[in-house]
C-alpha cells in the first residue's frame, strides 16, 4: 500500500510491502532549521506493542565508544536521513509510525510542539490474494546476523542452527514446503521443473506428496555436469527414484534452469486442472533458500498456472534445443504491445531470438519517467550497456550486482546511476562494526541471485519482471527459463520495491565503504553529525541525495 501525510511541517510518504515499510521524508524550511534528525516511534496494533526504533549510529559526545552489538534508540540518537526503511515489519500487520524531528544539542534533544507526523499503514499478507511473494533474508553477511548468531550456520548446532536457518529463510522455505504440501491425495498433482534439486527437506516434501497418492512428476537438470550429479545423488538419497519414479531427467538443454512448480487438481479420468504456480529465482537447494538473495513468487491464477503446465508438458519429453525454441516461439510469442498491456504475461525460453532481452534493456534505460531497478547476478550484458551508457533523461537507475562488473566505470558514470555490489562489512571498511561473514552455502554467486527488473515501480503503472532467467543472451536463447511480466499492479510493485530497497541499501553502504577503504580512505568514524549540516547534501541540487529525497518524497503516485 501507498500512503502520504503532510502535517506539522513534516511530509511522510509510506510504501508498505510484506516485511518492509519504506519511507520518503521531507521538512518545511522552518522545521529544517536546527533539526538533528528523526526519532521514529512504531506502534504495532496487531501485537499490541509500541516502542522507539533504533539504529547503530550515535552522537560521539554522548556515546563515544558504541558497542557494535548494540543498537541505540532514535529518541536519543535520531536517524539523519530523508529516506528510511523499517525492515523488521511483519506481514498482515497494522502499524502507526510517528516521525518526530529532534532539535537542541546531543544529550539534550527536544521536540518542537506540533512538529511531527503520524501515518497508519497495513503490510501485505502473502498468503492471500493472487500473488504471494517470499524473499529470503539474502543478507547473511549483516550486523543483525552477527548479533543474533555470531557464527555461520554450519558452526551452530541443534535449536540454534534451526533458529539461524529460519531467520535466513524469512518464510521462503516454509512457503515453498507448504506449497508442495498442498498435494495430499490422488485428486491432486504437482508438476515441477528444477535446476538445483538438493535440499533434503524440500525433496522429502515432494516424496511425502508422492507417498500420499498425489501425482508428482519432476523434470530436473540431469546433464553430465556437477549439478546434474548432485541432483541425481540427492534424488537417490531421498528415495524419489522409486518405481514408478516421479523423476524425469532433462539432458538435452544447455541448462535446465527453471525453478517452478505447478499445483493442479486431477479428475477421475486423469485430467489436470492447473490452480496455481510457484516460480521465481529460488533454486531448491540449501544455498538457494538460505544463502544468497532470492524470491519465491506464487501466482494463484489458473490461467497463468496453465501456461506453465503447457511449458512443463513440452519439457518432459526432453526435447532438443531447436524443438524447444520452436515451441516457445509459437506458444510464448513476444510482442511488445502485448507485454506492455495490463495484466500477467509469461515469457518462456529458449527462444530463437533476443527480442525479450532487447525489450528489457530498453524498458530499464529508456522507459521509466522516475526510476528503474535491476539485479544482475552475472554482470551487465551488452544490450543493457548500450542503452544505459548514453542515457540523458530524468530517471534514476538502480543496479545491484553480485560482483563488480568489468565495464562498470563506463555505464555507471552518471550521477543518476546508483550501484550496489555484494560486499561484507566490518572493522576494515565500516568502522567499529562487527566483522560479517557469509553462510558458505554459495560458491559461485555468494550475494545476489534474484532476477528482478522494476520499471517505474513507484508510478501508478509499474512494471514488475521476475523469474528464473538472468538478463543475458544465454538465458534468452539457450537455457530452459521462465519470466513473469506483470503490468499495472501497484500492490505487487510495492512488495518488490520494498524488498529491493532493503537489499540495495544493505549492500550499497558496504560496497562504497569497501571502495573507500581499498583506496586508502579508511572509515575512521561513523557518528551522527551534531548540527543540522547533515541535511546539506539532501538539499543540494544535483547531489545524489537530493535526487533520492525528491524521488521518494514527491514522485510516488497512487497514494491512498
Amino acid at each position: 500500500m501507498r500512503k502520504r501525510v503532510s502535517e506539522g511541517g513534516v511530509i511522510v510518504q509510506a510504501i508498505a510491502g510484506n516485511h518492509a515499510v519504506f519511507f520518503g521524508l521531507d521538512l518545511s524550511d522552518a522545521a529544517r532549521t536546527g533539526c538533528l534528525g528523526w526519532s521514529i516511534h512504531r506502534e504495532d496494533h496487531t501485537e499490541n506493542d509500541d516502542h522507539w526504533l533504533a539504529g547503530f549510529k550515535t552522537f560521539e559526545a554522548v556515546v563515544p565508544n558504541p558497542d557494535p552489538a548494540v543498537t541505540y534508540l532514535s529518541r536519543d540518537h535520531p536517524m539523519q536521513t530523508f529516506y528510511w526503511g523499517d525492515y523488521s515489519a511483519k506481514p498482515a500487520h497494522e502499524y502507526t509510525y510517528r516521525f518526530v524531528p529532534r532539535f537542541g544539542a546531543p544529550g539534550a534533544l527536544e521536540d518542537h510542539p506540533g512538529v511531527e507526523a503520524s501515518i497508519d499503514v497495513t503490510t501485505n499478507d502473502p498468503t492471500a490474494g493472487m500473488h504471494g511473494i517470499y524473499f529470503n533474508r539474502g543478507v547473511a553477511a549483516s550486523q543483525a546476523y552477527e548479533r543474533k548468531f555470531g557464527r555461520s550456520p554450519s558452526q551452530l548446532s541443534g535449536p540454534k542452527q534451526a533458529e539461524a536457518l529460519a531467520w535466513l529463510s524469512r518464510g521462503l522455505f516454509e512457503a515453498m514446503v507448504a506449497f508442495i504440501g498442498q498435494a495430499t491425495s490422488a485428486q491432486l498433482a504437482l508438476r515441477a521443473a528444477v535446476y538445483e534439486f538438493t535440499q533434503p527437506d524440500v525433496l522429502d516434501a515432494f516424496k511425502s506428496a508422492h507417498d500420499a497418492g498425489a501425482d508428482v512428476q519432476i523434470v530436473y537438470h540431469a546433464n553430465a555436469d556437477t549439478q546434474g550429479s548432485a541432483n541425481r545423488k540427492a534424488i537417490q538419497d531421498c528415495g524419489l527414484d522409486v518405481l514408478p519414479s516421479p523423476m524425469i531427467p532433462r539432458t538435452r538443454a544447455a541448462i535446465a534452469h527453471n525453478k517452478f512448480i505447478v499445483f493442479c487438481t486431477k479428475d477421475n479420468a486423469g485430467v489436470l486442472t492447473p490452480v496455481s504456480v510457484w516460480t521465481g529465482s529460488t533454486n531448491l537447494s540449501e544455498g538457494g533458500i538460505f544463502g544468497h538473495s532470492n524470491v519465491g513468487h506464487v501466482v494463484r491464477d489458473g490461467a497463468v498456472a496453465g501456461r506453465y503446465l503447457d511449458f512443463w508438458s513440452e519439457l518432459q519429453a526432453d526435447p532438443e534445443l531447436a524443438t524447444t525454441q520452436a515451441w516457445t516461439d509459437a506458444n510464448s510469442p513476444f510482442a511488445q504491445n502485448d507485454v506492455n498491456s495490463a495484466g500477467i504475461h509469461t515469457l518462456f525460453s529458449p527462444r530463437s531470438n533476443l527480442d525479450p532481452l532487447d525489450w528489457y534493456a530498453g524498458e530499464f534505460a529508456d522507459g521509466p519517467s522516475a526510476s528503474s531497478s535491476i539485479t544482475l547476478p552475472f554482470g551487465m550484458t551488452q544490450a543493457f550497456e548500450d542503452k544505459l551508457t548514453p542515457y540523458n533523461g530524468p530517471a534514476l537507475h538502480f543496479v545491484m550486482l553480485d560482483q563488480h562488473d568489468s565495464h562498470q566505470a563506463i555505464w555507471s558514470a552518471s550521477r543518476q546511476v546508483f550501484v550496489a555490489v555484494g560486499s561484507e562489512g566490518g572493522p576494515d571498511s565500516l568502522a567499529r562494526w562487527a566483522k560479517e561473514a557469509l553462510t558458505g552455502f554459495n560458491v559461485h554467486v555468494p550475494y545476489l541471485h534474484t532476477k528482478i527488473l522494476l520499471v517505474d515501480p513507484l508510478s501508478a503503472n509499474p512494471t514488475v519482471i521476475s523469474g528464473s532467467a538472468n538478463f543475458s543472451p544465454n538465458s534468452t536463447d539457450l537455457n530452459d527459463e521462465n519470466m513473469l511480466v506483470i503490468q499495472g499492479d501497484q500492490d505487487l510493485a510495492d512488495v518488490y520495491f520494498t524488498e529491493y530497497a532493503r537489499i540495495f541499501q544493505h549492500f550499497y553502504a558496504r560496497y562504497w565503504a569497501s571502495q573507500l577503504a581499498a583506496g586508502g580512505s579508511a572509515q575512521t568514524q561513523s557518528f551522527l553529525a551534531d548540527t543540522d549540516a547533515w541535511q546539506t547534501p539532501y538539499f543540494t541540487v544535483a547531489n545524489p541525495k537530493f535526487m533520492l529525497r525528491t524521488l521518494y518524497s514527491t514522485r510516488v503516485e497512487g497514494n491512498a
